[in-house]
């Protein structure tokens, strides 16, 4: 059920706040081990919280008074998750970084208060990669977080914990984060939905790696449902209250209106641009597009534009000059925050030496993961000044580009990553197939994930969908047109047929949340787990 579902039934006395919460506790003790999506939990705040709603439930004032409308308090009483960088008063956001264990975040940040103050009960913390700059969630903090569809393969980063928990059902939707496709990644690998909001309609204070003038444009908080019903009343609910965005409304677009382009790749095959970093797209997702392509206009009446935009063959240098140069402090720096120091601006902090921490990683000493010391030494290489104006202009000349593509009610299908999700360690074979992604966040628009079924292997399809500026409402309006089509979630369960499991062998899972009871049975012959 979605978190608008579950709000109406606790709404109409069918089931408590409490009984909800406690639903969702046993399912993470459950499931948890298998997982490790949820690394931080807090139980017992949550139950004191949901008692709290169901005496609000059980009083005279509760009919009466405004400030408890649907309207005002669309969650009132569902437990969701959270993306552990971003803050909740009484939990830690170390980021996965060791020397920040024992940070104990003093207040919430906005878009948490924003949740709260919806009825929404923070349950847990969700994994992520080191320093939320990897596109597979594991940290020398909390380990690795596994997908729920095939416990061999990642989840996705940075957001890949949150993305987990919702596709496993440890909670029904949660709160991550974007600069390179760190909530859409995450949400393809998973099989669930995620929006990434256009630049300031969403407040970003409050998360570490904190966000600068610079990136605040770049960098999007926003919502990982299991259900496209939630996405907008979520997105309402974090956005600035005077935002560009009017959320009143109805969410009634009528799709045969709708201007739809259909892109498969980003150019790949032409082998004269930076594409060639990056992998094909698997036919398996082409023609998963085409299909939605084929229904949109089969079933809605819709046009659909097949195109080419040549500059996309460039979106991986583009987004790393951008990223790496927009005065942002130095990832070593960040590398340096320990517990002792988050009142210090980051700008202020030591560079860390990352040669000398790679030189610790091959004696196995080096408190950082292998992908943090390379992308800190990678930084010391400057980028030659006639390189970077080229690509600044090249960026500039992209954002008009599809600026003006997507004038009006214009949608644009855009592959989400060039192949399901692969195996732990794959990323570092093909780390650069996250310019799918990217690229939108320097163009500065909305994009909503749609998952779209699962491929041949069992591992979930899906599709970008891509607005103009401030075209959130129109992205998430055909996410939910999908969703009825394709059938959206897949209950992972549905392919293993079987709830417990043991995690696979080397993989670190979450102390204190584990289950002795859950089991899992991995037959090398068959290539397939298996009820034990």
């Amino acid at each position: 059920m979605s978190a608008t579902t579950l709000a109406q039934l606790i709404r109409s006395r069918q089931i408590t706040s409490t009984e909800l919460v406690e639903l969702y506790i046993d399912r993470i003790v459950e499931v948890n081990p298998l997982v490790n999506a949820i690394v931080q939990t807090a139980f017992a705040k949550a139950l004191d919280e949901a008692n709290r709603v169901d005496d609000l439930m059980s009083s005279e004032r509760f009919e009466l008074d405004p400030r408890y409308s649907v309207d005002k308090m669309p969650f009132l009483g569902v437990p969701i998750t959270c993306k552990e960088i971003i803050y909740v008063k009484g939990l830690s956001a170390t980021a996965g970084l060791k020397g920040r264990i024992g940070h104990v975040c003093k207040e919430d940040a906005e878009v948490v208060k924003s949740m709260e103050a919806a009825g929404a009960i923070i349950i847990g913390l969700t994994n992520t990669s080191e320093l939320a700059m990897w596109w597979e969630s594991h940290n020398p903090v909390y380990g690795y977080t596994c997908n729920p569809y095939d416990l061999r393969c990642i989840v996705g980063g940075s957001s890949g914990g949150e993305a987990a928990s919702v596709s496993s059902a440890c909670s029904v939707m949660g709160i991550g984060s974007d600069i390179g496709g760190s909530i859409r990644m995450p949400a393809f690998f998973n099989g669930v939905f995620g929006h990434k909001p256009s630049p300031f309609l969403v407040p970003n204070k409050g998360q570490f790696p904190g966000v600068t003038e610079q990136s605040d444009a770049y960098l999007a908080l926003g919502p990982i449902c299991r259900y496209a019903e939630d996405l907008e009343p979520m997105l309402k609910c974090m956005a600035f209250k005077d935002g560009p965005v009017d959320f009143e409304k109805p969410l009634n677009y009528d799709m045969s209106k709708i201007k739809f382009i259909s892109i498969e790749d980003d150019g790949w095959s032409q082998f004269d641009g930076w594409s060639v970093f990056t992998s094909p797209v698997d036919r398996e997702l082409k023609l998963a597009q085409r299909r939605v392509v084929n229904f949109l206009e089969s079933s809605c009446g819709a046009k659909v534009e097949r195109k080419e935009v040549m500059l996309l063959r460039y979106s991986l240098p583009i987004w790393m000059a951008i990223i790496n140069n927009n005065g942002d402090p130095k990832f070593s720096q960040f590398c340096s925050s320990t517990k002792d120091n988050t009142d210090l601006s980051v700008y202020d902090l030591p560079l860390k030496n990352m040669y000398w921490e790679m030189l610790k990683k091959l004696c196995w000493r080096s408190d950082h993961s292998t992908y943090v010391i390379i992308t800190g030494m990678m930084e010391r290489i400057p980028m030659a000044k006639a390189s970077l104006d080229q690509l600044l202009a090249m960026a500039k000349e992209l954002r008009e580009q599809i600026h003006q593509l997507l004038e009006g009610d214009t949608v644009l299908l855009y592959p989400s990553h060039p192949m399901t999700a692969p195996r732990h360690h794959m990323p570092c074979f093909t780390g650069f197939n996250f310019a799918y992604t990217g690229i939108w966040n320097i163009i500065g628009v909305p994009v909503t994930q749609v998952p779209l079924g699962l491929d041949k292997n069992g591992l979930p399809l899906g599709v970008q969908i891509i607005g103009g500026l401030h075209q959130d409402r129109l992205t998430i309006a055909v996410a939910r047109e999908l969703e009825a089509a394709f059938g959206g979630w897949v209950d992972p369960t549905e392919k293993y047929k079987v709830y417990k499991y043991e995690p696979i062998r080397g993989m670190s899972t979450s102390p204190g949340l584990r289950n002795s009871n859950s089991q899992v049975h991995f037959n090398e012959d068959d290539d397939e787990y298996t009820a034990r």
